[in-house]
């Protein structure tokens, strides 16, 4: 076994590199779409309902938002807790499928209006 020493500035500075590169890592690795916020349009898109149930959910604190300028908005992890809150017969595999199609459909969202610009 060889030992190597090193200057202390050095190892500093290889050390941090290290742990930047670990928490970018831990960024990618993490797909965690909870904090991400959607607009009314989207929430009824995305739960296949009409505004005016949105607006009922709204009225009736069943769900959680935040209001700017007049328009709504609501995060995943939002519709997530009032989906949980509200399921009858749900089973974790249920919940998972939703979350994957709601992905699939923000990612695809997001491309098409990027896409528009």
């Amino acid at each position: 076994m060889k030992i190597i020493t090193i200057e202390e500035e050095a190892w500093k500075n290889l050390n941090s590199r290290i742990n930047a590169i670990a928490d970018y890592l831990k960024r990618l690795e993490d797909t965690s779409y909870d904090d991400l916020w959607l607009n009314n349009h989207e929430v009824c898109q995305y739960l296949h309902i009409s505004e005016k149930t949105l607006w009922r959910m709204r009225n009736k604190s069943e769900i959680a938002y935040s209001k700017i300028y007049g328009q709504y908005f609501y995060t995943i992890g939002a519709i997530k807790d009032m989906l949980n809150a509200n399921a009858i017969q749900s089973s974790d595999e249920y919940v998972q499928q939703l979350m994957e199609k709601g992905k699939s459909y923000i990612e695809k969202g997001r491309k098409i209006k990027s896409d528009k610009l």
